[in-house]
């Protein structure tokens, strides 16, 4: 096994001990906007030791250079993904909406904050239809899009 191997697998374990450490901080708070920003905290630990595990499938020659599955997969997911990008319009236009009547500047923030995710996550699963529509795509399509959507600077 190689070295980067080794070294993701022990950042996974970190991510997810940081998980498991930091939930009974989040239970015992009574704030709940403090608690919300350490659940964001616990969920991005949870992401970056789904994404070691990915890295450690590529890596490891684990994961295929392109999605191969039968017909019938395919299309479920395809599917799936298309239903998801539809309720993230739904999501869009609400939070939208409720930007529009909301005065308070720091809870406006907030929710646009909300809205900046939920058009991310819309365009990103727009583009995931788009690449799963297709016969085949490389590996290297799929790691542009992760780049593009989910790689976002503070």
């Amino acid at each position: 096994m190689s070295k980067i191997v080794d070294l993701l697998k022990e950042q996974k374990a970190l991510e997810l001990g940081h998980v498991e450490r930091l939930q009974p901080t989040i239970d015992g708070v009574g704030h709940r906007l403090i608690a919300a920003l350490l659940e964001t905290v616990v969920h991005d630990s949870r992401k970056h030791a789904a994404l070691c595990q990915a890295l450690i499938d590529v890596e490891a020659g684990v994961a295929p250079a392109t999605l191969d599955t039968d017909m019938a997969t395919a299309v479920d997911l395809h599917q799936r993904i298309k239903q998801h990008t539809r309720v993230e319009e739904e999501m869009i236009g609400r939070i939208g909406a409720i930007v529009a009547e909301v005065e308070d500047d720091r809870v406006k923030e907030i929710l646009g904050y909300i809205l900046s995710d939920e058009r991310r996550h819309h365009d990103a699963l727009r583009q995931l239809s788009n690449l799963l529509d297709r016969d085949t795509a490389a590996f290297d399509e799929y790691l542009d899009l992760f780049q593009k959507y989910m790689i976002v600077p503070p």
